[in-house]
């Protein structure tokens, strides 16, 4: 192993020895000794070990033993080492791989902690964050550092995003308090999410206040917040939208800032709120309820940059008089030929159910061509009824290979989702992968489901 050479007593020692092994690889940086040791135990494990890079960077690069300490890698100066890996897209612009994954949660002590004295925060309060770039056919020992930089969590982001992943951090924990651990989804949360972490789903952990196991679960940063970072970090801010907080006088949580804009129109009609607004047409358009909601969260686009970092999806809905709900929600169209290989925990379907946060604006139709603003929900898909939507897809994944990708679960077949058409029309086929085409389908939450949850 060469000489490595840093202070870890000193902050800047670290960071900027770190930075030196930026455009490297272990290849540039290591002797042929530790490269051949590193051959031999990527051989051994055949690409099948998780995290076996970050380990690799902490043992060979800054002589770190692998650990599973409360405290964070150089004690000295409550730094944490985390290594992620980040993808470059067609566009040449970097996007992460995967979420920044953290510590284990234990659930039977987390339940005793403040946000201010939690573990979490002794240990990733700052973080020296190394992004290599992953490549498809290359080896651990080819992959390159591109960016490297030391992220404080209670500083060095806005006073909004550090309030946000306060009460992320406090939703987890209440959750797991009200012994609902086996309920938690990241999904819940907005930018700190609980991701299952373990090497079977079948793995579970005693909780609180509940005989009912439940997976096991590490604190991380979810992929869109995290791309937020690795903008930031380029110089390159691609979230130009508009934001909640522009012009506010104390910053606020994203639930808290829909609900403040909210409030002083609910149960008023939209034409009275766009009176209200001084919004005035000779011809009201078709998207004129969406264009009210973009005056609301002071946004001229569609576009927002709380909604964007916390990969929250806005839905404005209409009810009936009735108060039924007619549209069902519908997904991204999926390919018959790739969801047959895939399982349904690493389906981009269970994907969207876990991780996704709706937004629901609530417009109920009165009897002329009015409608009231009914209520705001922040809404994300219940873990109880996941059995639910997994029958769905499992059933459509044993049609497709039975050759009946023309009969896939129907809306009655099935108290939460269904699968159906969502091309352009009758001719916007694809392959089924068994000689025959078909038109383009789609995952749909059933409109009664929503109905109900709303």
């Amino acid at each position: 192993m060469k000489n490595i050479k840093y202070d870890s007593t000193s902050k800047n020692s670290i960071i900027t020895y770190a930075k030196s092994f930026i455009n490297k690889s272990f290849i540039d940086i290591l002797d042929n000794d530790d490269i051949e040791k590193i051959s031999k135990e990527i051989d051994k494990y055949n690409g099948k070990r998780k995290g076996h890079f970050g380990d690799l960077v902490e043992e060979y690069l800054f002589d770190i033993k692998n650990n599973s300490d409360a405290e964070a890698d150089f004690k000295e100066v409550g730094i944490e080492l985390k290594t992620t890996p980040i993808k470059q897209l067609k566009s040449k612009k970097y996007s992460p791989k995967e979420r920044l994954v953290f510590s284990m949660i234990d659930y039977m002590t987390i339940i005793d902690e403040t946000w201010e004295s939690s573990s979490f925060l002794k240990k990733n309060r700052l973080l020296l964050l190394m992004f290599y770039l992953f490549e498809e056919n290359k080896s651990l020992l080819e992959y390159k550092f591109k960016i490297i930089e030391l992220l404080d969590l209670l500083s060095e982001i806005s006073t909004a995003d550090i309030a946000q992943i306060k009460q992320d951090w406090e939703k987890i924990v209440d959750k797991i308090r009200r012994g609902e651990a086996h309920l938690l989804s990241e999904g819940d949360t907005l930018y700190l999410g609980a991701a299952p972490k373990a090497s079977s789903s079948k793995n579970r952990r005693a909780q609180p206040n509940n005989d009912i196991g439940a997976k096991p679960r590490a604190f991380s940063l979810k992929t869109t917040y995290l791309n937020y970072l690795i903008q930031r970090f380029l110089n390159k801010d691609i979230i130009k939208h508009s934001s909640l907080n522009d012009g506010q006088k104390f910053p606020l949580t994203i639930e808290e800032n829909i609900q403040a804009r909210f409030a002083p129109y609910i149960g008023k009609t939209d034409i009275e709120i766009e009176n209200m607004l001084n919004i005035l047409y000779e011809k009201r358009p078709k998207s004129h309820r969406r264009l009210l909601i973009n005056k609301l969260l002071g946004s001229t686009a569609n576009k927002i940059e709380e909604f964007e970092k916390a990969n929250i999806t806005l839905k404005v809905i209409a009810l009936e008089p009735s108060g039924r709900l007619v549209e069902s929600i519908s997904f991204p169209t999926f390919k018959y030929t790739e969801i047959v290989n895939e399982s349904w925990e690493e389906s981009y379907f269970y994907e969207q159910l876990t991780q996704k946060k709706f937004l629901f604006i609530v417009f109920r139709k009165t009897s002329n061509s009015e409608a009231i603003l009914e209520k705001v929900k922040f809404w994300n898909f219940p873990m109880q009824d996941i059995n639910e939507a997994q029958w769905v897809w499992e059933e459509t994944v044993r049609r497709i290979k039975n050759k009946q990708a023309d009969k896939l679960p129907r809306i009655r077949d099935n108290a939460v989702a269904h699968v159906r058409p969502h091309g352009r029309d009758g001719q916007d086929v694809i392959d089924t992968g068994y000689g025959t085409k078909e038109v383009k389908k789609c995952f749909w939450l059933n409109a009664k489901y929503i109905e109900k949850q709303l």
